[in-house]
């Protein structure tokens, strides 16, 4: 079988960014900070849809745009790229005053939107490239390391050109590695090895299967990753480094900074494993995803400590 590496570059990029555990929404109660980040996330889909349906499709597309909704600022953030300063008043308005009825809907009042314009000029395909190459020379040295293959893909922004995401899929004789563990430990190389030939890919989201056919494999992949991987990053105190989280088959792996001999390494454990527990069982989370999952936290010394 052939395999040839796959290279996804988005028309828009969306991303989450910051921390907050809660909105306006939310702030009479206590919430888990991975359902408040797949609320956000739920936010986030209605306000693309809303703008793309009721303005975009109206009045036509920019060359490329990218939604931002950072949770420390409670701010949702449009930028797009105009063909010309005429285009971007054309749309402008209306698309702020879409996403701010949508906030006003789903009752974020806290949140505040802005429409941005990206005015540079140039190829935002030289960075990619660049950056792939990183990338493709990371998945070649561990080839000579492990004798396996990795299939390096990005999602890129449709204004500058940086990367978003990463997809590494690691395989050994023409099939995907299906050893969470393994492919834990991978990502992890992966990763270090990216920073060392100087990318810091640490923060992005990783996924680690291009098997997409199955609608709850893409679900997950759009919903559960994110909030749990991010959910749990933002609270500090737990020392969360990186998630491995494949697909609804397979394990959840959450790695951290704390060793197994810590005194509280136990205490750390139990904490994120609790956090997770509850995420899934949310009644709208649950119903979609019914599990049971199994959740592996692991110490720096590569320990269960859950």
């Amino acid at each position: 079988m052939k395999i040839k590496k796959l290279i996804l570059i988005s028309f828009a990029a969306i991303n989450l960014a910051g921390c907050s555990f809660t909105s306006q929404k939310t702030e009479t109660s206590q919430v888990n900070n991975l359902v408040s980040y797949y609320e956000t996330l739920k936010l986030k889909r209605d306000v693309e849809s809303s703008f793309n349906q009721k303005v975009l499709q109206k009045k036509g597309y920019p060359n490329g745009y990218d939604l931002v909704l950072n949770r420390s600022k409670k701010e949702i953030a449009l930028t797009i790229r105009p063909y010309s300063k005429k285009n971007f008043n054309y749309l402008k308005g209306d698309l702020q005053h879409d996403m701010e009825k949508v906030l006003k809907v789903k009752k974020y009042n806290d949140y505040h939107a802005k429409v941005l314009a990206y005015w540079r000029h140039g190829n935002p395909l030289k960075r990619q490239e660049q950056e792939e190459k990183i990338l493709q020379d990371v998945a070649n040295e561990m080839k000579k390391r492990h004798q396996i293959e990795v299939l390096p893909g990005t999602e890129c922004s449709a204004t500058d050109g940086r990367m978003i995401s990463v997809t590494a899929v690691f395989m050994q004789n023409n099939k995907e590695i299906s050893n969470p563990v393994d492919i834990n430990n991978y990502h992890k190389e992966f990763v270090n090895l990216a920073q060392e030939k100087g990318l810091n890919i640490s923060n992005l989201p990783m996924y680690f299967t291009y098997d997409l056919n199955r609608k709850i494999t893409r679900h997950w992949m759009e919903k559960v990753v994110p909030s749990i991987n991010e959910g749990l990053k933002e609270i500090k105190r737990l020392h969360v480094t990186s998630t491995t989280i494949i697909d609804e088959r397979h394990p959840i792996i959450i790695n951290t900074t704390i060793n197994s001999s810590d005194s509280k390494s136990k205490e750390n454990g139990k904490l994120i494993d609790k956090l997770v527990n509850e995420f899934f069982q949310n009644p709208d989370i649950n119903k979609e995803f019914p599990g049971p999952y199994e959740i592996i936290v692991q110490s720096k010394d590569n320990m269960k400590i859950n």
